[in-house]
């Protein structure tokens, strides 16, 4: 998804309007561009079974590092041209068994170059392996690897007491496995310093005596198989040996550089119920005759004080796209989603099982869609998408309210022009990319990125997996879904990689085992654990911002931030700087979680200075929900709060001990901060309230 050539020289005329615009926060010197996207290559001709590395392992440690793969089959000829003007490295994701390339070489040799961007291997070398009769050339891949301070042959022995192996990093080279097992010697040797190896191996008939298949210098870095991850017997089944969020930001240089983190929002990871349409006609056993959709609103949407995005089904609702009258379900319907705190959001029209399986005379029933067919409608994707859309706006919608998401179906895998309706239509878009990590999926490269982008389209990823993914739902183990507490805790902790989406379906209403996974979800991760409550689309447009804009430059004390639009969160790893809010701009606010500097936007656009003093200035800490008209200025910090939750609000940047003014939709008083120079607003009811706190 890159802009023409056309388009790269007007953003940058646009940063550089940036940089004079806020140049008095700035020190004398250039504003560098960071460049966040990596052209990642790798060959779709590869085993249909094989993982794809990367968008399946290597896309959600890149975007964490707050980068964006272009990734580009090699079987489709050269990546385009354009890319090379906006590519922050080239990563090859290959496998031995990848088959000779005809363009690569050439390609290779004068784009893959250290002295004009960085360079990671990851797997094998592949097609970069040139040793064919079409090809008689042996010592390609030595002369290349020379630029990077590596020496190379095809020399190869294995076996226990054949070869010794060392891991010089043992905690990121023995990430969720250990690779001793493995006995291999084979790939480059270091013949340059400023190199650093992470494993070593040394193999008694090799006059070179020891070898490094995981290295990482200055141009980038070189992971090889089998230290990669460790696969089992079918291809879901695998875990990291190499620890690749280490690996990559010490290969790729992005060590200090922010990351947008569209999964936290005011110094809280996001927290949201969304709802698909499947069961709202269900017959639920918890109450007698009553539809599971009813129970649901009546059960949890009515009973927490939470915002919601719940979806229908059209054809759940009628048995005729334009019945002249509403039924009985469209009515149950209208009063669900007119609530206040329901964010309206479309499950399509016949409930698409297959977006990219076009519907045929023949086709076998529910292999394209669940419903069969629905009077006056015609299905397409694009109808599915647009139609829904149009009849809930239409037929469903109360005093201007309208549908804000599109929460994609079955396969949840849609072509770029149906994403591209979706917005045309005027909604977001959620779903796909489901993911466990329990016991049974145990280890973060299931996990899935942030979305998929499709030419000029995002397709933004649900947080994690539904009900219908936990075996035994549907009969024997109707409270399995309460499983997945586990991975929405281990998607938080240490490293924040996803929200704690409440993924759910109104049949989890049919019963009261299932029901009662829900309620436990809700409790646990709304109310017991420090998340922020929002709309599934806070975090929808968050991605899309994340991957669509989001400018960074590097200034000598800091950074410019350009673009983030509703992405109001970055982070910085191991930043032992703080925030001087006396010098940025645009800021509301930062908090520390961990080793990790979690900085709140109060515009798209801000300018970012670090010292190394802590500075006294009112700012946020943290808050649970979305703070509008915010900001900070000299001795204030001031915002409107609104949620249908109950809110809290922790300031900091005060003296310890000191009485402030506090302004609560325009009346006054005096309260006096914490011994931590803290002071804590609650509102325990929803609503909104303007707020401003300012010192003496």
């Amino acid at each position: 998804m890159g802009p023409t050539k056309t388009r790269g020289i007007r953003g940058t005329a646009v940063l550089l309007g940036t940089v004079l615009l806020f140049a008095p926060a700035l020190r004398a010197g250039d504003a560098q561009p960071v460049r966040r996207h990596v052209i990642a290559l790798y060959d779709g001709a590869r085993n249909p079974y094989v993982v794809d590395p990367v968008h399946d392992l290597l896309e959600t440690p890149l975007n964490h590092l707050g980068l964006i793969p272009l990734r580009h089959d090699i079987r489709k000829g050269p990546p385009p041209a354009e890319w090379l003007e906006k590519a922050h490295a080239i990563l090859f994701a290959f496998v031995a068994t990848d088959q000779e390339c005809p363009w690569l070489w050439p390609w290779v040799e004068k784009h893959a170059d250290p002295s004009k961007r960085r360079v990671v291997l990851f797997g094998g070398f592949g097609p970069l392996i040139v040793d064919s009769k079409e090809s008689p050339d042996p010592d390609r891949l030595g002369r290349w690897l020379s630029r990077f301070g590596l020496g190379y042959d095809h020399y190869y022995a294995s076996g226990i007491g054949v070869v010794e192996v060392d891991l010089l990093e043992e905690d990121s080279t023995s990430y969720e496995a250990t690779p001793l097992g493995h006995s291999i010697h084979r790939g480059p040797w270091i013949e340059d310093k400023s190199n650093k190896a992470w494993i070593s191996t040394r193999g008694q008939h090799d006059a070179q005596k020891e070898r490094h298949p995981i290295v990482v210098g200055p141009w980038g870095g070189l992971v090889l198989d089998p230290w990669t991850l460790e696969r089992g017997r079918v291809h879901d089944d695998r875990r990291w040996f190499v620890d690749p969020f280490r690996f990559l930001r010490d290969a790729l240089g992005m060590k200090g550089v922010p990351a947008p983190h569209p999964s936290v929002l005011n110094g809280r990871r996001m927290f949201f119920v969304q709802v698909d349409g499947d069961g709202f006609e269900d017959i639920s056993t918890i109450h007698t005759r009553q539809y599971s959709a009813k129970v649901m609103h009546e059960d949890v949407f009515q009973k927490y004080a939470l915002p919601f995005t719940v979806s229908v089904i059209i054809r759940s609702l009628t048995l005729d796209y334009e019945a002249p009258e509403p039924t009985d379900r469209m009515k149950l319907a209208r009063r669900i989603l007119n609530q206040p705190n329901i964010e309206v959001a479309s499950h399509g029209v016949l409930h698409t099982l297959r977006w990219r399986r076009p519907l045929k005379v023949d086709s076998a029933p529910r292999t394209i869609m669940w419903y069969a067919k629905l009077q006056n409608y015609a299905y397409s994707p694009l109808a599915e998408v647009s139609e829904s859309i149009r009849f809930i706006n239409e037929r469903l919608m109360e005093n201007g309210k309208r549908c804000e998401v599109m929460l994609w179906t079955g396969m949840a895998d849609p072509l770029a022009n149906v994403v591209r309706q979706s917005r045309a239509s005027g909604c977001w878009n959620l779903n796909g990319g489901v993911f466990r990590w329990d016991p049974l999926h145990d280890s973060v490269a299931f996990v899935s990125p942030w979305g998929r982008i499709q030419e000029d389209t995002v397709q933004v990823y649900a947080g994690g997996a539904n009900e219908n993914d936990f075996e035994g739902f549907y009969d024997t183990m109707p409270g399995a879904f309460k499983a997945m507490d586990l991975t929405i805790e281990r998607t938080g902790k240490g490293r924040i990689l996803k929200p704690a989406d409440v993924y759910i379906h109104f049949y989890s209403a049919d019963n009261r085992p299932r029901l009662r996974s829900v309620h436990y979800l809700i409790q646990r991760w709304a109310f017991r654990e420090p998340t922020a409550p929002v709309f599934a689309s806070t975090y929808a447009r968050a991605v899309h911002s994340a991957l669509t804009g989001a400018h960074i430059l590097r200034t000598d004390n800091g950074w410019i931030l350009r673009d983030f639009g509703d992405c109001k969160t970055i982070r910085i790893d191991e930043e032992p700087r703080n925030v001087d809010f006396l010098r940025s701009k645009g800021l509301l606010g930062a908090r520390r979680i961990g080793d990790s500097l979690y900085i709140h936007l109060a515009r798209p656009d801000a300018v970012l200075v670090l010292a190394d003093s802590p500075q006294l200035h009112p700012h946020v800490i943290e808050a649970n929900h979305t703070l509008e008209d915010a900001g900070v200025e000299h001795k204030r910090v001031f915002f409107r709060s609104r949620a249908h939750s109950r809110r809290e609000i922790l300031l900091g940047g005060f003296p310890k001990d000191t009485e402030v003014q506090q302004t609560l939709d325009g009346k006054s008083a005096t309260v006096r901060t914490d011994a931590d120079g803290r002071l804590r607003i609650v509102f325990e009811k929803p609503g909104e309230t303007v707020v401003e706190v300012s010192l003496p």
